[in-house]
């Protein structure tokens, strides 16, 4: 015969149960579209960059600028765009890596920045279940948090209290048309890109899972550097030591 403790204790399981199985569903993920690029700059006239997209944590796309050719990792990848709009979309990333090097590399100069560094940007944009977005564009050098562009009020915000970054500062918030078409492409354009993605790739991200922290390939970078995590949806740069550039501090 069976105790009345544990017909109790039956009970409870079976109560349990019940409620588990009737509990509503989980609201879906918060998904985040990011592209990350890493740009070494070895001297004036020589820089080294590798660029890839992720959504959520899945890598989608890699970019590698010898040539700015755009890498379908998964077989959906390619879906949403036209050929011809993947060819204008390479065309437009070509133009602003080689804008972004000469802007660095001028700043570096004018400002007496010592050469080899590295800069890390990590943009796009986080899509929440209500619909609300929330685009970002972070900047790290050397590791470090740098500048970032703050997409609702479209102006840079400096990360670091020092000179170099008050001045960078200062001078990509003069460019107002650059500020108001990176806040178009933040909060209009990648959100539309995320929910086309998301519709096309819906079977991988939900076998990838939305975990929050994320390691990548460090293979990827020449060996050398490589950005180490990203975790949530705040970028934390980091480096994974191996064979350091010269005269470049390694944070661990």
């Amino acid at each position: 015969l069976r105790s009345p403790t544990h017909s109790a204790l039956i009970g409870s399981g079976l109560a349990a149960a019940g409620t588990e199985l009737t509990s509503p569903p989980l609201p879906p993920p918060s998904v985040t579209l990011r592209l990350l690029h890493i740009d070494v700059f070895h001297n004036t006239s020589s820089t080294d960059m590798q660029g890839m997209a992720l959504l959520g944590n899945l890598e989608t796309h890699s970019l590698d600028c010898s040539t700015c050719e755009i890498r379908f990792l998964q077989p959906w990848a390619q879906q949403g765009l036209t050929p011809k709009q993947w060819q204008d979309l390479e065309l437009l990333i070509h133009y602003y890596l080689f804008d972004f090097n000469r802007t660095v590399n001028r700043i570096a100069q004018q400002q007496g920045k010592g050469y080899p560094f590295v800069t890390q940007g990590s943009l796009g944009c986080e899509l929440h279940p209500n619909g609300t977005s929330r685009g970002f564009y972070d900047i790290g050098v050397n590791g470090e948090d740098f500048i970032s562009f703050d997409a609702v009020a479209g102006k840079w915000v400096a990360r670091q209290r020092d000179k170099l970054a008050l001045y960078v500062r200062e001078r990509l918030n003069w460019n107002k048309g650059a500020a108001i078409t990176l806040q178009f492409l933040l909060r209009t354009t990648c959100v539309n890109e995320i929910k086309s993605f998301v519709q096309y790739g819906k079977e991988s991200l939900e076998r990838q899972g939305e975990a929050g922290h994320h390691s990548l390939p460090c293979s990827h970078l020449w060996g050398r550097v490589c950005l180490l995590f990203i975790q949530g949806t705040r970028t934390q740069w980091g480096w994974l030591y191996m064979a350091p550039l010269p005269g470049v501090q390694i944070r661990l």
